[in-house]
């Protein structure tokens, strides 16, 4: 009796999956990526949609760099990943270039931060690298979660070069990398599109102005393979494959700068008129962007949705108020 139980007993046991040759491994589910599948999987720059070999072991560092020739030449501006050009007070530029796949030795010169810079830096947990900044800017981008290094706070990797203050910061993103917590991107900043996807429609067009103020106009050349400007201060020019035209809200800041000159903020979010250059292709569309650190929508004038192709991309951030223009040919 009792030697039948046992055989009862091993059975069912067996059945179950386990008796005295351990447990019976389950089929995998083939909606559950296996370790295997995962491994395989590639990581997509967010500044760009293009496949990465890894991720990089630094955030996204958005370093603030004067365009004025006064701060010339300006230094490894083609080696970011993304650049933002935003109207500062008395109607000049500045630019944001996020770096994220290159750390260079040297970055420059570096001018300080921005409140429009909470809505640039936001869409990829960017860290904010300056020279300094008002105390009403540093406040709000500290309230915004945004880390800042500058130079004024003596952050790793600022020094100066031989030129004359304040136009001779320049930063080393590799050694400042080594001191900051590795903050990685939670969204696109664009909607990219896929590998080989059919490219838009529109004019053909080899050469584009962009107004910014009374003050400042930048200008750009499509060599047929990049658009890089004509006019600017870098000693090796950025090369856009996207160059994309945006037309904010701006405000006022809240104060003025040591001239004088009251200090305006772009608004980065919402929406408004957009002109996308893909190549020599030129696409009249709008942009919206919910808030801050919301990833940038494009669709063209009749609502179609438009996904920009990957590569490099140069967003020249408008402001709706000011007498702002763009021609293209």
């Amino acid at each position: 009796m009792k030697l039948r139980m046992l055989s009862v007993t091993c059975a069912l046991v067996l059945t179950l999956g386990a008796c005295s040759d351990g447990e019976k491994k389950q089929a995998p589910d083939p909606k559950e990526p296996n370790k295997t599948t995962a491994a395989k999987i590639t990581p997509i720059n967010p500044l760009t949609g293009g496949q990465l070999k890894e991720t990089p072991a630094n955030p996204v560092f958005v370093v603030k760099v004067d365009n004025t020739p006064a701060s010339a030449p300006q230094t490894n501006i083609d080696r970011a990943d993304l650049v933002v050009e935003q109207t500062v007070e008395g109607g000049i530029t500045r630019l944001a270039a996020l770096y994220y796949t290159a750390t260079p030795s040297t970055v420059g010169h570096v001018r300080s931060m921005r409140a429009t810079d909470i809505g640039i830096a936001k869409p990829v947990n960017g860290q904010i690298v300056a020279s300094g900044g008002a105390g009403k800017t540093i406040s709000r981008i500290k309230d915004a979660g945004i880390p800042i290094h500058s130079q004024d706070a003596g952050s790793a990797g600022m020094s100066r070069d031989g030129g004359y203050a304040p136009y001779n910061v320049v930063v080393d993103l590799g050694e400042l990398a080594k001191d900051v917590k590795n903050t990685q991107p939670e969204r696109s900043y664009f909607q990219w599109a896929g590998a080989g996807a059919a490219a838009p429609k529109g004019p053909q067009v080899t050469s584009a102005t962009v107004k910014f103020s009374r003050s400042h106009t930048t200008s750009w050349k499509f060599n047929s393979k990049a658009w890089k400007r004509t006019n600017g201060t870098s000693d090796k020019e950025f090369g856009a494959r996207n160059l994309v035209v945006l037309w904010a809200d701006e405000k006022s800041a809240g104060y003025t700068d040591p001239a004088g000159n009251p200090v305006p903020e772009t608004t980065f979010q919402g929406g408004g008129k957009a002109v996308v250059f893909v190549g020599g292709t030129r696409v009249n569309a709008k942009w919206k962007k919910a808030n801050n650190a919301s990833t940038i929508v494009l669709t063209t004038r009749d609502g179609q949705p438009m996904k920009l192709p990957r590569g490099k991309t140069w967003i020249e951030l408008l402001s709706k108020g000011e007498s702002t223009a763009l021609s293209a040919r």
